[in-house]
């Protein structure tokens, strides 16, 4: 009798460390929210997309290389001009300045995303805020990017669409336009450096396909296409993913490459000699260099972030047109293109870089 209580006991026990969860509003990041993760390397991971499904153990023994922490502040306490917002709009700043190319005369700085909790029904980005030109400039998406649709839980399922126009007068404009697809495909425990007891956690898959373009007025509008992947791994009360990988579509279809991980963390020392220094942001949009710019034989080499494992280069001409990719390359070949100005795209998962070259 007594063996069959522990039995009983052990499974109950079992049974309380691992079960089912449910991922609402309340999970979300708040104002005031103070949030450090760690970053790894993607030649690091074993991840593979399909491991996954229903009371799926994962665990993952990651090396991390740098952190970064994401403070999430009321838009009015950012700048007063943005009170335009709203106060229920809150936010971290994604990167500290954005490249314009070259083609348009201005500045872009401080770059916030603003997210808002809609009731408890949704968590989305409701808007973008700058300093452009050394004006405060506040955007409201003219469509929200759904991020969540709550509650999550395991099978549900959902997609939205989402825009951004960032008009510049007399100058032009940036735009972002695409949409999200989601799907909570398992649940299970997770174990990362910092849950050494692994956690209960719902994975969420989202595909993300967007085209960003610049518009220079008088001339042409430039898209470039991204289709990206991102896995998250959520827990109750975090407010950050457990584990967020990011993986990158090459254009057409095939099989996804990871390009970044990020994963909850505590505050770790690093020795500054053989890994990179903590640093506060590491989403961001660059402005890269390329030389010889122009090129006489037409190969250049672009100065690519070397932590970036897995990228794409895309060449657009000033049509708006497609005229060459590569896959991975730092040094690129263009001397099949006619002479004159062309713009590259560099991505890697979430982060994106530009060039503009001259053959």
């Amino acid at each position: 009798m007594k063996k069959a209580l522990l039995v009983i006991a052990a499974l109950l026990i079992f049974h309380t460390g691992y079960s089912q969860i449910t991922i609402t509003s309340a999970d979300m990041p708040v104002a005031g929210d103070t949030l450090r993760y760690s970053i790894a390397s993607p030649a690091s991971s074993t991840f593979s997309p399909a491991d996954s499904g229903a009371s799926f153990s994962w665990s993952y023994a990651l090396t991390p290389i740098s952190q970064a922490v994401d403070t999430y502040q009321t838009a009015i306490s950012v700048n007063i001009f943005y009170a335009a917002l709203g106060i229920t709009a809150y936010g971290y700043k994604v990167a500290d300045s954005l490249p314009t190319l070259g083609a348009l005369p201005i500045s872009i700085h401080d770059v916030y995303t603003f997210f808002e909790k809609v009731t408890t029904a949704k968590y989305e980005a409701k808007a973008f805020a700058a300093n452009i030109s050394g004006l405060p400039t506040p955007i409201d998406y003219s469509v929200p990017d759904v991020w969540y649709f709550f509650p999550l839980g395991y099978t549900n399922n959902d997609s939205s669409n989402f825009a951004l126009n960032i008009a510049i007068p007399s100058l032009g404009g940036i735009k972002e336009v695409g949409y999200r697809k989601s799907r909570v495909d398992g649940w299970g425990t997770i174990a990362t450096p910092y849950f050494t007891t692994p956690a209960n956690c719902i994975r969420i898959r989202s595909e993300i396909h967007q085209i960003d373009s610049v518009t220079i007025t008088g001339l042409a509008t430039i898209g470039f296409p991204a289709n990206t992947v991102e896995y998250k791994w959520l827990v109750n009360g975090e407010h950050y993913p457990a584990l967020w990988i990011t993986t990158t579509v090459p254009p057409g279809g095939g099989a996804e490459t990871v390009s970044s991980i990020m994963y909850r963390d505590t505050y770790r020392s690093f020795d500054t000699a053989n890994t990179t220094a903590i640093r506060n942001a590491t989403k961001s949009i660059q402005k890269l260099n390329a030389y010889p710019n122009p090129s006489a034989n037409g190969i250049v080499t672009i100065d690519v972030p070397a932590d970036w494992s897995a990228f794409y280069i895309r060449v657009m001409d000033l049509q708006s047109r497609q005229v060459a990719m590569f896959n991975n390359q730092r040094q690129i070949n263009i001397s099949s293109l006619p002479a004159g100005q062309y713009l590259c795209q560099v991505s890697s998962g979430s982060k994106v870089a530009y060039v503009q070259l001259t053959r």
